[in-house]
């Protein structure tokens, strides 16, 4: 992130601020459990009020602590293929976008897994679609894996990796009771699945901008993006089928 990026951040930061102690209720918005709380938009402009000294060290504490976050996680991501840039997870490369909507936890998502792994394989193969995963947090425990995720789609050099490390996740979930970080990072070492630690700020906003624009509400879904005037959205894992056949039927026919 730039200079002026962060000075930009640390100003609305410090507006923010502001607001909360200039109101007695300030508003929150929350669509889903990535998107983050923001303050309701209001018409009054932000003036800097009067701190009684207890309010004034919350603040300092307030803005040091961003600071320091600051600091110590620099808003820049890695992703797979080098991109230095936050994004989805992505695989495979071509006209046709295909958005995966799941959920680890989900059990029609683990029904359908295995039929969709060897699919999106094929999908690959034809090098007609690419790929795209969004793991929604309906559940608790999902957030903890969409990390581990994130952090084996950044560090994998190949479509394999990253469908392995998928594999892998699913299974943790369908036949673990409780699952635990270390459980986690001791099945990619066992597998010998490459992942790697980062920030992962930056990243959660465009799952959100991804799932308000196509309107996702309910796991699993897919979304298949032929052109920007032909996208169509299949939920439920019939229909999911129904969409898969229609999508190898049209990338075979473009080969």
């Amino acid at each position: 992130m730039s200079a002026s990026s962060e000075m930009q951040t640390l100003y609305r930061y410090l507006l923010t601020i502001i607001r909360i102690f200039n109101s007695d209720v300030p508003g929150l918005a929350s669509r889903n459990r990535y998107c983050r709380k923001t303050l309701s938009s209001t018409r009054a402009k932000a003036a800097v009020p009067r701190l009684s000294s207890g309010r004034m060290m919350a603040l300092l504490l307030t803005v040091a602590g961003y600071l320091a976050i600051s600091v110590a996680f620099p808003c820049r991501v890695s992703a797979a293929g080098g991109l230095e840039k936050p994004g989805l997870p992505s695989i495979g490369s071509g006209l046709y976008e295909l958005y995966i909507f799941t959920d680890y936890f989900c059990g029609p998502c683990q029904a359908l897994e295995e039929e969709l792994d060897s699919t999106l394989q094929e999908l690959i193969k034809r090098n007609a679609v690419k790929i795209h995963f969004v793991d929604l947090p309906i559940h608790r425990e999902t957030v903890l894996f969409n990390r581990y995720f994130l952090y084996a789609a950044c560090a994998s050099g190949s479509s394999r990796n990253v469908l392995r490390a998928r594999r892998e996740l699913f299974s943790l979930a369908e036949h673990q009771d409780t699952v635990d970080e270390q459980k986690i990072v001791r099945r990619f070492e066992q597998r010998n699945i490459p992942f790697k630690v980062y920030d992962l700020k930056p990243v959660y906003p465009e799952f959100n901008r991804i799932i308000r624009q196509f309107n996702v509400h309910s796991t699993p879904t897919c979304v298949i993006k032929f052109n920007p005037a032909d996208i169509r959205s299949y939920s439920g894992v019939s229909r999911i089928r129904q969409g898969m056949a229609v999508l190898l039927a049209a990338t075979a026919a473009s080969k």
